[in-house]
């Protein structure tokens, strides 16, 4: 099965354990809010998204190799 790394950055990483990133199985299609379900992370907390250094949306289709990383809304001022 095709695999992608997915990388949750700030307080998403306690959605994996603490882990920086981590290998997902994926059924080729599988879209990034798919695979964020599958790890618990709620969708409205994953505010960017990049697919291979590029932005993305939630309805992104995968197809396998690919390195999604998530990261929360960016708080400051």
């Amino acid at each position: 099965m095709p695999q992608v790394k997915v990388g949750l950055f700030a307080g998403l990483r306690q959605y994996i354990g603490g882990a920086s990133s981590l290998e997902v199985e994926i059924a080729p299609g599988q879209t990034v809010g798919q695979v964020l379900n599958s790890l618990g992370v709620p969708a409205e907390k994953a505010h960017i998204v990049f697919v291979n250094s590029r932005a993305a949306g939630l309805d992104h289709p995968l197809h396998g190799g690919e390195q999604v990383s998530i990261f929360p809304a960016v708080g400051g001022g």
